[in-house]
């Protein structure tokens, strides 16, 4: 029995430990509405107290007041009679008020009453009266009251004494009874309004933890997807560092076979095509990798001063092989004053290649043209194609990871969808702007946007 009570102790401590969020549950859950019991009570207590105090002064104002001038009028009993019911119409919660003569015997003889059915008549006191009578004739001067409870109905009893206008000698007393009925129903209502509220409460926190347990469940998957997410990012990063080897090699070894002699053109071809995937798988390591640095912040930036006339020359004469393989027109034009630019060669080398690419990717006849010129402080490059065109929807996404257009002139064109996500990226850390303006069936043209400085 001790062995079992220990494993439930210990799995219990564990639960705990694995779910803190149980802590938060059983605080909203016992505590808040322990709380709000206890407060309702102490509430209550309070409101008792200072209700029995009001009830007190009410009655001892009450029969001092009567006092003062019953002590004159003992002998007219019609006189108190009236005064009394007068009384009684400004008092709802009045049950009794009789004036007493002096005891006689066992019995208090009854002078005057609200009701008067009590006339001529001897009262037999109670213990409770006798009790309150015996404190007035002691101190005449002050009003004794108690409560008691009736058939569950509760009230408030005072008497007083009435002395003598020319003596301070006892000639009578005055005994009054306010019922309770009225101001403890308005206290339970407002009881069962507040633990109907407290049970309303308890239902909308028992949603909300359902709900949180929710949010909970979900931040623990958020997180372990984050962690698969950056498992895979981590992989993909070193199978891409770990590629760039074997596939320089291959590279290297097709350029040797390409040199070699005596090769038949069937094998040519054949060395030209591995020479060919081995480029483009290369392209994609570094495409890889470069997404793998943007993305945790480590794409650095040598700024140096660079001659764009000469970098975009470079560059379209590096794909006019490209452009004649597909019978395009390839050409570049510049401004009057294009000034240097203070920025990262290497890879605005790669935003141009990027865009003056993707452009002979996706046109199939007519021309690519490059423009350069100065705008504001800033040169600006148009990258003009008479190519396939870009529809209003697709432009939304277009820059987007790994989205690329998808329609039935692009399903053979080879690509990953990184490409211009990349350069977008390069742009906006080099402080510049990229975008694009498109006609479906009309050509496309990019505006890429770098500041002089």
């Amino acid at each position: 029995m001790t062995e079992r009570l220990k494993k439930f102790f210990v799995h219990g401590f564990n639960f705990v430990r694995n779910n803190p969020q149980i802590i938060y549950t059983f605080f909203l859950v016992i505590v808040i509405p322990l709380a709000f019991v206890f407060t309702s009570e102490q509430f209550l207590k309070i409101t008792r107290e200072n209700q029995n105090k009001l009830e007190r002064n009410r009655i001892s104002i009450l029969e001092e007041t009567f006092a003062l001038f019953a002590g004159d009028h003992m002998r007219d009993p019609a006189y108190l009679r009236e005064r009394i019911v007068a009384l009684g119409k400004n008092n709802e919660t009045m049950r009794n008020f009789q004036v007493l003569g002096p005891r006689f015997g066992e019995t208090y003889p009854v002078v005057a009453s609200l009701n008067s059915g009590d006339l001529d008549t001897g009262s037999e006191v109670d213990n409770l009266s006798t009790f309150l009578l015996g404190s007035a004739s002691g101190n005449p001067r002050e009003t004794y009251a108690t409560s008691y409870f009736i058939e569950g109905e509760r009230y408030w009893r005072g008497v007083r004494a009435i002395t003598a206008t020319s003596s301070s000698e006892t000639i009578g007393y005055i005994v009054v009874d306010l019922s309770m009925s009225q101001a403890d129903a308005v206290m339970r209502k407002n009881m069962r309004n507040a633990y109907g509220l407290l049970g309303i409460i308890i239902l909308l926190i028992i949603v909300m933890l359902a709900r949180q347990a929710r949010i909970i469940d979900y931040a623990t998957l958020y997180q372990r997807l984050k962690e698969v997410d950056q498992m895979k990012d981590d992989f993909v990063s070193m199978a891409a560092h770990e590629l760039r080897t074997p596939l320089a090699a291959i590279r290297g070894y097709a350029n040797l076979l390409q040199g070699m002699k005596d090769i038949p053109q069937t094998h040519k071809r054949d060395i030209e095509m591995i020479d060919a995937s081995a480029r483009d798988l290369a392209f994609l390591v570094d495409d890889i990798l470069d997404v793998a640095r943007i993305q945790e912040g480590r794409m650095s930036f040598t700024r140096t001063e660079i001659d764009v006339r000469a970098l975009l020359s470079s560059v379209v004469l590096t794909l006019q092989n490209v452009a004649q393989s597909k019978g395009l027109a390839l050409r570049v034009e510049f401004s009057d004053a294009i000034p240097l630019l203070t920025t990262d060669e290497k890879r605005t080398k790669q935003i141009f290649t990027n865009i003056i690419g993707n452009a002979l990717k996706y046109t199939f006849a007519g021309e690519v043209v490059v423009r350069a010129d100065v705008k504001q402080n800033h040169v600006v490059v148009r990258v003009s194609d008479t190519g396939i065109g870009i529809s209003a929807e697709d432009q939304k996404n277009l820059f987007q990871k790994f989205y690329r257009v998808k329609s039935k002139e692009t399903e053979d064109v080879r690509g990953t969808g990184l490409g211009l996500w990349i350069t977008h990226q390069i742009v906006k850390e080099m402080g510049g702007s990229i975008s694009i303006e498109s006609i479906k069936g009309k050509g496309t043209d990019f505006i890429i946007t770098l500041p002089v400085v």
